[in-house]
């Protein structure tokens, strides 16, 4: 199996301004240390996922996968709904520091925001995988909604601030979510194999430029 990397390194597939609690970094960690068995527990709720699907996680399964002791699992985590929710939010706040920490310009801020959720690599479709296992987990758990709802929220706020440059202020919000929803339905089309991923962001890109264009022409007519 691939290495699973740190919550923000390898599973970036989601991007969130929601004011969680920023991770520890890797240089932070030191071996052995509590932070650093907790990311080990995260990653095991991940490769449980990917391995036996979201309905195979479980206590003991996820200590298996992370390599440490069931007691030291519930130590951290008193149940599978607990273990989910973890991981859901490493998953998100993970990929809100990497997004805080490429500071990107508004432009590349615009498209990587689009484009973010689209796999074009093994280790970003996982992590795709893996989101979608957290969405049809969220039918039945409120909370877990809650999280995923933040991250979205997030997402098209901070699409929005960047469009605003271009897009008129009464269109922003719909042009914002209308790209997200494309980028959405393109990266489901990807991990079933309709279409490649390299070909979903030149979709994803060209519908960005369309709607800026066409929302920028709106404003600038007579």
């Amino acid at each position: 199996m691939r290495t699973i990397a740190p919550p923000g390194h390898g599973y970036n597939t989601i991007v969130l301004l929601a004011g969680m609690p920023r991770v520890a970094s890797p240089a932070s960690i030191r071996k052995g240390s509590a932070v650093d068995r907790r990311g080990d527990i995260i990653r095991g709720v991940w490769r449980t996922i990917l391995t036996r699907g979201i309905a195979g996680v479980s206590v003991r399964a996820v200590a298996e996968a992370a390599g440490v002791s069931v007691g030291l699992v519930q130590h951290y985590h008193r149940s599978k709904d607990a273990l989910i929710r973890a991981s859901a939010a490493a998953m998100i706040e993970g990929s809100a520091a990497a997004y805080r920490l490429a500071g990107f310009a508004p432009s590349e801020a615009v498209r990587h925001l689009v484009t973010h959720a689209i796999p074009t690599s093994p280790a970003a479709r996982d992590g795709v995988v893996i989101w979608h296992a957290y969405l049809a987990a969220s039918v039945a758990d409120e909370e877990l909604a809650a999280l995923l709802r933040a991250a979205k929220s997030g997402q098209e706020r901070e699409l929005a601030t960047h469009l605003a440059a271009v897009v008129p202020e009464d269109e922003v919000t719909h042009v914002a979510r209308s790209l997200i929803a494309l980028a959405d339905g393109l990266a489901a089309r990807v991990i079933t194999g309709e279409i490649s991923g390299a070909d979903a962001v030149q979709t994803a890109e060209a519908a960005t430029d369309a709607f800026a264009g066409i929302a920028r022409g709106r404003s600038q007519a007579p």
